[in-house]
């Protein structure tokens, strides 16, 4: 039998031990030969309710430090899983860094229903991504927390969403990425995007807000998509009609064959990667 003392010795010791943190209890793996996807959750204020969200880090993320940030945006009916499960982005960011063809990054990946990422009837979905996520993911992750080192893609409405967000917030963001962009006709939005009487059109139509206010400054921008994407490359041609009248320090435009479809947005994740980094294209 244990003498009384002992006992009582180890007992108290027990209750000054400290505990692990909630933090290092859940501290997502590292290891340089392959980066993680991690999905956590954040009790958003602008929409009222906790949403999730996922962050690719890359190989050997917790030896790095100042990582540039993307933001990227899923589409209409999609969640922050797609650009993983179906665009295998993480995939392609490790094949690139291991080969040394980009440096490393941090992904963020938000949740953004059907809102087109304005504020508005889905939510405060603006102030969600710009306000809530991009700052608990700088707090958490070793990111460099700079525009220069700051960039916001998307897909389709995430394209949409993407240059929305990175014009009327350039000061956050230092390129932006338009992959198959729903850059859509009046008779084609929901009514409370543009609003029923369309009152918002000219507010939150692209080529109508880049007409009006031009190019912000020093923002490098990517616009592709596919020639079978029938139903949004004609605004798409006004986008760059529109563009061609900017100065733009860092501008790539491609129409490659496809649809508007994961097997085009996956087969060019790398391309989209390599111009984010400022890689250039593949040889």
């Amino acid at each position: 039998m244990f003498p009384r003392t002992l006992l009582l010795s180890v007992f108290l010791a027990s209750l000054l031990r400290p505990g692990l943190s909630a933090a290092a209890q859940d501290a997502p793996p590292c290891a340089p030969d392959g980066g993680v996807v991690i999905t956590r959750s954040i009790d958003s204020v602008a929409l009222g309710q906790t949403k999730p969200y996922n962050v690719y880090l890359p190989p050997d993320w917790c030896h790095l430090a100042d990582l540039p940030l993307l933001v990227m945006l899923h589409g209409l009916d999609g969640d922050h899983t797609d650009w993983v499960n179906k665009g295998h982005l993480d995939q392609a960011a490790d094949a690139l860094i291991l080969a040394g063809e980009i440096k490393p990054l941090i992904i963020l990946m938000p949740d953004g229903d059907n809102s087109f990422y304005v504020n508005g009837t889905y939510g405060e979905y603006e102030t969600y991504v710009v306000d809530e996520l991009i700052g608990a993911v700088d707090a958490e992750f070793p990111t460099a927390a700079t525009r220069d080192s700051r960039f916001i893609g998307g897909l389709s409405m995430g394209g949409y969403g993407a240059l929305y967000l990175g014009l009327r917030h350039a000061d956050l963001f230092s390129a932006i990425g338009a992959h198959s962009p729903a850059i859509l006709r009046p008779d084609q939005s929901p009514d409370w995007l543009y609003g029923p009487d369309q009152a918002l059109f000219k507010e939150r139509d692209i080529i109508s807000l880049i007409a009006r206010d031009g190019w912000p400054e020093d923002v490098r921008l990517w616009v592709d998509i596919g020639t079978s994407d029938r139903s949004l490359i004609r605004r798409v041609y006004d986008l760059l009609g529109e563009l061609l009248n900017q100065s733009i320090p860092v501008f790539e435009a491609h129409l490659w064959p496809g649809g508007h479809d994961w097997d085009y947005w996956s087969r060019h994740a790398p391309d989209y990667l390599r111009f984010y980094m400022g890689a250039g294209p593949q040889p």
